[in-house]
């Protein structure tokens, strides 16, 4: 009987579209782009459940604080 592995290393797309998504909110040089990019993660977290895009940029956005 196969066995599934999983392979970590490997990138994926949702990988690639989170990593660009932090970079867009971190690079945000006014308030109206960072809420465009959260409204854009909210709609990604909705659609994908699991762990929390949202709560991911808010945090990248904390720096040492967090």
């Amino acid at each position: 009987m196969p066995t599934l592995t999983l392979i970590t290393s490997a990138p994926s797309s949702d990988a690639a579209y989170r990593t660009d998504l932090i970079r867009r909110y971190v690079a945000a040089s006014d308030e109206f782009t960072e809420l465009a990019v959260l409204a854009e993660a909210a709609r990604y977290d909705e659609a994908n459940p699991g762990a929390a895009l949202t709560d991911e940029l808010i945090a990248s956005g904390l720096g040492d604080v967090a």
